[in-house]
């Protein structure tokens, strides 16, 4: 039963997927404030890894009695990079954020409001509901001036923007969630190791 248990290792490669959603927020023919919840989800590239025990490849089914004391007494495992260059996507984190203006009116120049009332904040709701933790909190689509966020199903569907992230490089990578993304993900799950 335990021959399927396999050990992976984050790449540092991310995909990230943000939707946006419109909330009910306190309004009066038309004037009142507006919500948006950006729901973001994080993938990670993981990479199969192949596991060392002084020296020798162990498996939870090869290992020792004797092996399996001296691990559990805290001895150390060494993870290489397995022969087979398996990679599996993983979801790392799934969570909202809540931007909202305090007055909003649609077709309204705003230069004679206030500035205060007609800037978008962040409601500190960040881990209500969430899965995980973010891996990479400061790296966000909603608020770039060069995402741009797709309706699928002829305009149906959420808005919907996504990315891909090197955590080593730092460099993003707007994609198209509905033509490029797809793509992309079977690429990137196919990359042999760099040597």
């Amino acid at each position: 039963m335990t021959d399927n248990i396999e050990s992976y290792k984050g790449t540092g490669i991310f995909i990230i997927v943000e939707r946006l959603y419109n909330r009910d927020a306190p309004s009066w023919h038309g004037v009142g404030a507006s919500m948006i919840q950006v729901h973001k989800m994080v993938y990670q590239l993981y990479r199969k890894q192949d596991v060392y025990f002084e020296g020798e490849k162990i498996t939870p089914e090869s290992a020792t009695l004797w092996q399996r004391i001296k691990i559990l007494s805290g001895a150390q495992l060494v993870q290489k990079n397995a022969a087979d260059n398996e990679t599996h996507f993983a979801l790392a984190y799934a969570g909202s954020r809540f931007r909202a203006t305090p007055l909003s009116v649609a077709g309204m120049d705003s230069k004679n409001i206030p500035g205060f009332l007609t800037k978008e904040y962040t409601l500190p709701t960040r881990k209500i509901l969430a899965y995980g933790s973010d891996p990479v909190p400061n790296v966000n689509i909603y608020g770039r001036a060069d995402a741009s966020f797709v309706m699928a199903e002829g305009g149906k569907g959420d808005p919907t923007a996504a990315a891909k992230y090197d955590l080593q490089t730092k460099q993003i990578k707007l994609v198209d969630p509905v033509h490029e993304l797809p793509a992309l993900i079977r690429q990137l799950a196919t990359l042999k190791e760099k040597k």
